[in-house]
């Protein structure tokens, strides 16, 4: 298990280093520090290697969210912390895996399962039929696609501005 993870820490640096194009296994075996047989044992394609990578890097988000969530007063409000954090620290959502989204069939399901899974869990979260958490989480996403994509860049005290506002707005989800 430990050298999976290696190997799928590793796939995610070159991903954010070199893009999905530019992937291939040697740079992955040299950055995780492993033989290159050792990734095709457990990866026997690159296309397998990448949604492992994606897989891994949503079930890390979703427990984050999960985490926050139990921390904070709702779900909406966890979902604005962790967006705060991402825009601020991560400067959005990578580029490369919304390429590998696009091109990559079964790296789209990966995106499509979490994003449903979010969803439904802003469903829930919302008081009286309102649709609060939604809007919070559309909102959200939309910034840090916007941003990892770099078609949005406010500067830092903007982005702090704006996610106070959706601060206040997923308080009241």
């Amino acid at each position: 298990m430990e050298t999976i993870g290696q190997i799928l820490t590793a796939t995610v640096a070159v991903i954010e280093r070199v893009g999905v194009h530019n992937l291939t296994i040697d740079l992955v075996a040299a950055e995780a520090g492993v033989s290159k047989g050792g990734v095709l044992h457990h990866f026997p394609t690159k296309t397998a290697l990448i949604v492992a990578a994606m897989r891994q890097d949503m079930e890390t988000l979703m427990m984050e969210i999960d985490e926050t969530a139990d921390a904070t007063v709702n779900f909406a409000s966890a979902l604005a912390q962790l967006a705060r954090r991402i825009a601020l620290e991560e400067g959005g959502v990578s580029p490369a895996f919304l390429v590998a989204a696009t091109e990559i069939p079964e790296a789209a399901g990966v995106l499509a399962t979490m994003f449903s899974a979010l969803v439904e869990r802003a469903g829930k979260d919302d008081k009286a039929g309102s649709i609060d958490s939604t809007l919070v989480l559309f909102a959200s996403y939309g910034i840090l696609i916007s941003l990892g994509m770099k078609s949005f860049q406010p500067s830092i005290p903007q982005l702090e501005t704006l996610f106070e506002k959706l601060d206040g707005f997923a308080a009241k989800a």
